[in-house]
């Protein structure tokens, strides 16, 4: 190749890789966007450590000693495969009974036992969402339609939204099991002719 068109294309090169770059390093541009619905799983969080976390009450509050720790509330508790509180099986054992309103009495939570599975999961088995797991302890108003519209295929999410508390992260990154690291508990419908994968 002779040496002008060498530089001829050194210089398209230049050129791009600045109109590209600087297209990406600007607010707005591609690097601040919001993940794309392919991108199913965004930047995971740090993996689990045997640290102590975080106390739950003030240390500050001169009351809090009073207060029952968590580690003992959870004890009479069926734990999980990480050993946190398996609320579902706790309520199915009858170690807690939730209570229709904070105040006690109320009108009674209804039962509904329906499964919904969602099938745009990319290569990952289906998921499986009982009504009947959640219904005990929340009123349909908990869910719908602020969370949730009850309508199929009403309601796009992934796995980045409920790593970051959106969707089912609103429980599921707060006080239900944590969806991190615990893919089979909601991924549990294998796909057609897949092998199971837990």
């Amino acid at each position: 190749m002779q040496q002008p068109a060498r530089a001829a294309i050194a210089a398209l090169a230049i050129g791009i890789a600045c109109v590209l770059g600087s297209a990406v390093a600007q607010p707005g541009g591609a690097a601040d966007a919001e993940p794309r619905a392919a991108d199913l799983f965004g930047a995971a969080p740090e993996p689990p450590t045997d640290d102590a976390p975080a106390p739950v009450h003030d240390p500050a509050n001169p009351d809090a000693r009073r207060l029952q720790q968590p580690q003992e509330a959870f004890s009479a508790l069926p734990p999980d495969k990480r050993g946190k509180p398996d609320w579902s099986q706790a309520l199915r054992l009858g170690a807690i009974e939730p209570r229709a309103a904070v105040a006690g009495g109320g009108e009674p939570v209804q039962a509904l036992d329906l499964d919904i599975v969602m099938k745009n999961t990319a290569q990952m088995p289906y998921v499986r969402f009982p009504h009947a797991a959640h219904a005990p302890w929340l009123t349909c108003g908990n869910c719908h339609d602020g969370l949730f519209v009850p309508k199929a295929g009403a309601n796009a999410m992934n796995m980045a939204q409920i790593l970051r508390g959106q969707a089912c992260g609103v429980c599921h990154a707060t006080v239900a099991f944590s969806a991190m690291y615990t893919c089979e508990r909601c991924h549990s419908v294998p796909q057609p002719g897949q092998k199971p994968w837990w």
